[in-house]
């Protein structure tokens, strides 16, 4: 009998070349009266008619030494479509957010409530997606993105059901938080992805396309939200969110392969919080986590508020509003796209210092007009606007230089930038109710609070030894 072994080295040959070594290896055990192979890579293409035409000539084949012939590994994914994926995966949660903005008006009566009762379903989305970042972050750099990913989609199924047919208020806010805690396995995992994939400026341009969900996904999810609630009412919404998940799980299982090769198999409950500690010791990490999540909290102010704002006030329907809030993703498309051709060239840090000029311009625009014009969509759409241009300067470049810091645990990384995310944009949902007065001023002094300390947080990454001046 002849062994024939195979293993990772034949994992970076081309199918071509594979099937070479295969044709190499059975010809010269072509005597011999059995051939066992083993690896452990599955059956390359081509293997099996191999396997059928040694077999004709009469040769034995110890097939219980070959792997399972149907049970082949995921298809390695190109550059572009490991950016499709990523992005898919940053919509979930994004989607899953502001789908169902416009029927929150009209919950306040389904459920005969109050409207801050009505937007906890917002604030408790974001802060479970906040948390659950923390333990997802870890898992994945110890056991990998991909069984990280697919436990997570199915947490994101069930509460998307138990949304979609929740008898209560009390049980629909329940069933957002289960629903937040699978939901942003997508983004986590998607951004660690990106930096096992590429390097640290590519990682920025990567991150400037996915930037395009965080932007599209939201502005046009109302809009489907608003028509599908006006044909068959607010609960399919749910069910529409259910089924996307589902479509992911099953890209995910059949097509996506594990990118995490380096393991930290021995990291146990005390160091995987001490990589936390690690990261916010970093003042550079803390700059580019809260200059992100502070932008992201003033835009999630109006996202909480808007509905009330444009429908209850200004008298628009769901649909118009869906609309109107549509029109901002101009501003971060526009933003992405100047990350996307001049990130290489003028780096992470002053892209980010570029986009704090717009932000801060349009929360100085957004409260002036709340005095000094009539209400109007345009006194609040266009200085949106603006601050999403900004935006899409600094969210995609703030994620980038977050993960980059310190790659070794990017896992962890993405998943303390993502808490710093959710959980300041949680704190924003929750205060902008809070303090309404059935005015778009109280909102428009949030979002600029917020974008004040998004400007001023960015400041953090002078402290980091070794980096004063640095563009990079």
């Amino acid at each position: 009998m002849a062994y024939l072994l195979f293993t990772h080295g034949l994992d970076d040959m081309a199918v071509a070349q594979r099937e070479q070594a295969f044709d190499l290896a059975f010809s010269c055990y072509s005597s011999a009266s059995s051939v066992s192979v083993y690896t452990d890579l599955g059956i390359p293409a081509g293997m099996e008619r191999r396997i059928a035409h040694t077999k004709s000539l009469g040769l034995k084949i110890d097939e219980s030494a070959v792997p399972n012939q149907k049970k082949s590994q995921p298809m390695k994914l190109s550059d572009g479509q490991i950016v499709a994926f990523v992005t898919v995966l940053v919509a979930v949660a994004q989607i899953s957010i502001s789908i169902y903005l416009p029927s929150m008006p009209a919950l306040v009566d389904v459920f005969a409530t109050e409207p801050s009762v009505v937007q906890l379903t917002v604030t408790v989305y974001m802060l479970g997606a906040a948390i659950s970042q923390l333990i997802v972050g870890p898992l994945s750099d110890r056991f990998g993105r991909k069984p990280v990913l697919m436990v997570g989609l199915g947490i994101y199924i069930v509460g998307s059901a138990a949304a979609m047919l929740a008898p209560t208020i009390e049980a629909l806010i329940a069933a957002r938080l289960v629903q937040s805690i699978g939901a942003m396995v997508g983004p986590v995992i998607g951004r660690a992805i990106v930096r096992d994939r590429f390097d640290r400026s590519r990682a920025a341009q990567v991150m400037a396309w996915v930037g395009l969900a965080l932007a599209i996904s939201p502005a046009l999810a109302p809009v489907i939200g608003a028509g599908v609630h006006q044909a068959v009412g607010w609960r399919a919404n749910f069910g529409l969110l259910m089924g996307f998940g589902a479509f992911i799980a099953y890209m995910a299982w059949r097509h996506l392969e594990e990118t995490n090769k380096a393991l930290q198999t021995d990291a146990g409950v005390r160091e995987l919080a001490g990589n936390y500690w690690f990261l916010l010791k970093s003042p550079a990490f803390l700059a580019y986590g809260l200059v992100t999540g502070f932008v992201f909290g003033g835009m999630f102010a109006f996202l909480a508020e808007g509905p009330f704002i444009f429908i209850n006030l200004m008298g628009y329907s769901p649909t118009q509003y869906a609309w109107l809030s549509a029109i901002t993703v101009a501003g971060f498309a526009a933003g992405t796209f100047v990350t996307s051709k001049f990130t290489l060239k003028l780096g992470i840090d002053r892209m980010i210092a570029m986009g704090s000029v717009p932000v801060l311009a349009a929360a100085a625009l957004l409260v002036g007009l709340a005095y000094g014009a009539p209400i109007s969509a345009a006194a609040l759409i266009g200085p949106l606007t603006l601050m999403m241009f900004g935006m899409g300067l600094i969210v995609p470049n703030g994620f980038a230089g977050a993960i980059s810091v310190h790659p070794e645990i990017a896992g962890t990384g993405s998943a303390m930038i993502g808490f710093l995310q959710m959980g300041l944009a949680g704190v924003a949902t929750f205060i902008a109710p809070r303090v309404a007065d059935g005015t778009q001023v109280p909102m428009t002094w949030v979002v600029a609070g917020f974008a004040s300390a998004a400007g001023a947080s960015f400041l953090l990454r002078r402290f980091e030894p070794g980096t004063a001046g640095s563009g990079q």
